[in-house]
């Protein structure tokens, strides 16, 4: 199983610019269109909050948390956050606050992240490692989550932050993995969410997103997916 190496992977940022920045891979969305035949990548960043660069880096008018996205249809500034412009909330005019919030950029943005052979586990070998406590050894866990919406096939590639099991002392057979920030397109238009999915005796009954609002910068929007779509790969890098 061949996947993007969220392990190693990084992003540079404002690479034609006077000041460049170097974060991690966070998560990685891919798509595949109807009758395409590659898929399409999307990348995004670690979250930062509003800096400047010298002796008083927080001085920085804006009060805002902010992600990269490099994307098939352009790179873009993604933000949250009771001061985008640098001035208050209410003296700010909605729109510019919205744009603020989601922003098409020209900012060079270099990515490597290479694709890069996993060892796959299923579902009763992660449950087994989580319910002994990692004892052969603790390794970070990852997913590959597939599904389709409008007519799109989607993959999106993430770490899991956090991952619910049973107790090994019952006799249910399931996991619930979580997983963010990471991206989410719908209609053509990306948004910063959070991933869960539940699995019960190995096959996936609910796949959700929690989107951000780029109106309230709130986690408000539930996105339920059909399930008949999905399929969650566990792996860990080898």
């Amino acid at each position: 199983m061949m996947v993007p190496d969220l392990k190693n992977g990084f992003i540079i940022l404002n690479v034609d610019g006077p000041n460049r920045w170097w974060t991690g891979v966070q998560s990685v969305l891919a798509r595949r269109e109807p009758g395409a035949e590659q898929e399409q990548n999307a990348y995004l960043s670690h979250e930062c909050r509003a800096e400047h660069v010298g002796e008083d880096p927080y001085s920085h008018p804006g009060i805002y948390e902010y992600v990269a996205a490099r994307t098939w249809s352009g790179n873009l500034a993604l933000r949250a956050g009771p001061n985008l412009l640098g001035v208050k909330g209410s003296d700010a005019d909605e729109m510019d606050r919205q744009s603020a919030a989601y922003e098409s950029i020209d900012m060079a943005i270099d990515v490597t992240c290479e694709q890069r052979e996993v060892s796959q586990l299923t579902c009763d070998e992660v449950r087994r490692i989580l319910q002994t406590g990692f004892a052969g050894g603790h390794e970070t866990l990852y997913m590959s989550i597939s599904y389709r919406l409008q007519e799109i096939d989607y993959t999106l590639h993430a770490p899991c932050r956090y991952i619910n099991f049973p107790n090994p002392e019952t006799t249910r057979s399931y996991l619930q993995p979580i997983s963010g920030q990471v991206l989410y397109e719908r209609g053509g238009r990306f948004f910063v969410a959070y991933v869960v999915t539940y699995i019960e005796d190995g096959s996936p009954r609910s796949l959700q997103f929690r989107v951000r609002n780029t109106a309230t910068h709130e986690f408000s929007e539930v996105e339920r997916i059909d399930v008949d779509t999905v399929v969650c790969d566990f792996f860990t890098y080898t």
